[in-house]
């Protein structure tokens, strides 16, 4: 009835071990493992399956140096976070982060994705209330906002916030509960006035929720919770992991009716993230800004080369004016617009040309990438509603990775080769 051969013998805690390092012995304490009993009158205690289930050495006394990862869905009766549901060691270890790079932050929280962060912003609305949303959004987010305001009752109006006389007309207009932007912009990579169009919204409507898809610039580069936003959303798969290795989002609130809105939004509408996912996007972290810096350099000396082929085949870049003031850096995104290509023929055989340089969903990650948003990013708007905001099939857009910006260059120059020579079939 004993099973001895499968545990580790006792020692007293208080006798040292003798480990050998660099040629010499060094004690080392000993915490014993948890002891479970193998007394053969006791069936329960002395079968196999429950030592194989229940043992387990005690490791509180570990310190390691790296956040480990807990991965488990529950959580010991008493345990301040009982369920990974409602919380997680790993999350927290994101949390804590963002909401100490966010100026002005109470708190952050991490969900599933950053559509996730989206549905969380739009389900402390109720029929009858009012949203204004820039017209310049990511695609799917578009959609969402269609879908769901629609569905519920909420009146949505679609306004160009960069642009000042639009921007008052709109929000007198509307006097809406809530704005939502992205800044840059997706595409094209225009700049909203985030101090402005907080003070003007909420002079309408003082308790209007400002949120801010902060995504494109980081809280590196951009802190919209210190200029007058309310809330700060981020997809996480992009500059913050940047390897195209997770998917994850994150809230970061000012006030506190807002962050527990996210909080139930993980907890009783399941936005949950895997506790893996939020362990590597940390260890991703540690180099964000090492990245981000590599990714502003490089994008500069693209965008220097682009700008070059202006009298070939580049008719106008798209990239963010920054100010020092809000956006204090940027790097990573581009746009550009293909010259006498209103079909955008040339853009996807451009894009097919380019070797170093990857297809399909990948953006703001190590590796460069290339996409036509208007078969992309922007697939689920209709036709109308992209010629709307001036998304034709000419557009291209260029994630600028960390690799070498002469061999990026090298083959941007050579794809362009490309479709010189070979002209549409």
């Amino acid at each position: 009835g004993s099973f001895s051969c499968l545990c580790r013998p006792e020692r007293r805690t208080d006798q040292p071990e003798l480990r050998e390092r660099d040629g010499q012995f060094i004690e080392r304490h000993y915490t014993p493992p948890v002891v479970i009993s193998t007394d053969s009158r006791s069936d329960e205690a002395s079968s196999m399956s429950t030592l194989l289930v229940r043992s387990k050495p005690d490791f509180s006394s570990a310190k390691p140096i790296a956040t480990p990862l807990f991965q488990t869905g529950a959580f010991e009766s008493g345990d301040p976070y009982f369920y990974t549901r409602a919380s997680n060691p790993n999350f927290e270890d994101v949390e804590e982060l963002f909401t100490r790079m966010d100026g002005g932050a109470i708190g952050s929280v991490l969900l599933s994705s950053g559509m996730a962060t989206i549905a969380g912003v739009l389900s402390s609305l109720k029929t009858g209330d009012r949203v204004v949303a820039n017209t310049l959004l990511y695609g799917c987010s578009v959609r969402f906002l269609k879908d769901y305001c629609a569905s519920r009752g909420i009146r949505l109006d679609f306004v160009d916030l960069s642009c000042e006389s639009s921007r008052a007309a709109g929000l007198a207009s509307s006097q809406p509960n809530l704005v939502f932007v992205e800044t840059p912009t997706n595409p094209f990579l225009r700049s909203i006035p985030i101090s402005a169009l907080a003070a003007e919204a909420k002079s309408y409507v003082p308790n209007c929720q400002i949120v801010v898809d902060n995504t494109w610039a980081t809280p590196l580069f951009q802190r919209p919770l210190e200029l007058g936003a309310d809330v700060a959303i981020y997809s996480c798969s992009k500059f913050f992991s940047g390897h195209s290795d997770l998917i994850l989002g994150v809230a970061s609130c000012r006030e506190a009716d807002a962050l527990e809105s996210f909080k139930r939004q993980r907890f009783y509408h399941g936005a949950v993230p895997d506790p893996f996912a939020a362990w590597l996007l940390r260890r991703s972290m540690q180099t964000l800004e090492l990245r981000m810096e590599k990714h502003m350099s490089s994008t500069s000396q693209v965008v220097d080369f682009l700008e070059s082929e202006s009298h070939h085949h580049v008719e106008e870049v798209f990239m963010p004016h920054v100010d020092g003031e809000q956006l204090s850096g940027y790097g990573g995104l581009l746009f550009f617009k293909m010259k006498n290509d209103e079909d955008g023929s040339k853009a996807d055989r451009f894009a097919d040309a380019l070797s170093l340089f990857d297809r399909g969903t990948p953006m703001a990650t190590v590796r460069s990438a290339v996409a036509i948003p208007y078969t992309g990013s922007h697939a689920s708007m209709t036709p109308d509603e992209k010629e709307q905001i001036g998304l034709g099939k000419d557009i291209v857009r260029l994630s600028v990775g960390i690799e070498n910006p002469s061999d990026l260059i090298l083959d941007l120059r050579r794809a362009f080769g490309i479709i010189q020579s070979k002209p549409k079939p």
